[in-house]
């Protein structure tokens, strides 16, 4: 998820507050990202496919209307909710 926030989004490592494994039902793993200029929000990652990051969360209704509030939206997302 590093390399990816890093590497793929062009975040620096000093951008990042935490990054959390974790295993559940659905999806089986997921990974949560914060970050230090936005800590009380929480961006949940999947490997889509086995091949791809994914931004799960915040979920799309949070961000609906919403855009402003939230500084680290995958552009993938928002080309879907524009």
């Amino acid at each position: 998820m590093l390399h990816y926030l890093v590497a793929t989004n062009h975040y620096k490592e000093s951008d990042i507050l935490e990054i959390k494994a974790k295993y559940s039902k659905m999806p089986t793993y997921s990974v949560d990202a914060v970050f230090k200029d936005e800590p009380n929000v929480t961006y949940n990652y999947t490997l889509y496919d086995g091949k791809e990051w994914f931004q799960l969360g915040p979920s799309d209704g949070e961000i609906e209307g919403n855009q402003d509030k939230y500084k680290h939206i995958d552009t993938k997302r928002l080309q879907g909710t524009e």
